[in-house]
């Protein structure tokens, strides 16, 4: 993480989300170790949808649906199409958009993302990223097109715990060294775009926002 871990602990117990429905959600990720979206995540992600009020949604990174269920939340008149490439996370995911009665406006495609958006002639308001690190750039590149102008394009994990601006991350072997370097030419990337305006959030492991002009 990024963030002092006493900042981050004291801003996660203020990030408890009123709906107790998810509670069950967070344990069953906790207790299978699924990766989902952290707290302090979770709201700002909650907070630009109801800002934003996107009907047209697309996901990258589905797992169990946490991420959708929060944004259908946020804002009930989205349509979202969310992109996993594993059959099992599919399973729980559509099981869980049905139990929240979502199923109706959320729709689960099993595919390879970049495949996804190869493919795609949709055009979206709102596109959150929370899949492969080391594809970042190529699932931006292939998003720009599909988005709406005044869409935004949300990423979580940008900054790798911090190795991003890690010099020895960056020159010497290291396990994670291919990721952080590709993290770190999308950021460069991203924040030079004439035709978005980004910011980086350095909260948890770090978000990336870019509103298209």
């Amino acid at each position: 993480m990024i963030v002092q871990k006493e900042i981050e602990e004291y801003i996660r117990t203020l990030s408890k989300f009123k709906d107790k429905s998810l509670e069950g959600l967070e344990t069953y990720a906790k207790n299978n170790h699924v990766p989902i979206i952290e707290p302090e995540v979770a709201k700002f992600l909650q907070m630009i949808v109801r800002l934003k009020k996107p009907i047209k949604v697309l996901e990258l990174g589905t797992a169990i649906g946490y991420s959708s269920i929060i944004i259908k939340l946020a804002n009930r008149n989205s349509e979202i199409v969310s992109i996993e490439k594993n059959p099992e996370m599919v399973k729980i995911a559509n099981k869980n958009i049905i139990d929240f009665g979502f199923d109706d406006s959320v729709e689960v495609i099993e595919s390879d993302a970049l495949d996804y958006l190869n493919k795609c002639e949709e055009k979206f308001d709102f596109i959150f990223i929370d899949a492969a690190k080391g594809q970042y750039m190529r699932y931006f590149k292939a998003s720009e097109k599909l988005l709406n102008p005044k869409g935004i394009i949300l990423c979580d994990n940008v900054l790798f715990k911090g190795l991003v601006c890690d010099e020895e991350a960056l020159t010497k072997r290291h396990r994670n060294m291919t990721i952080v370097r590709r993290l770190n030419s999308f950021l460069e990337y991203i924040t030079k775009l004439k035709d978005f305006e980004t910011s980086i959030i350095p909260i948890d492991d770090g978000m990336s926002i870019s509103y298209k002009i």
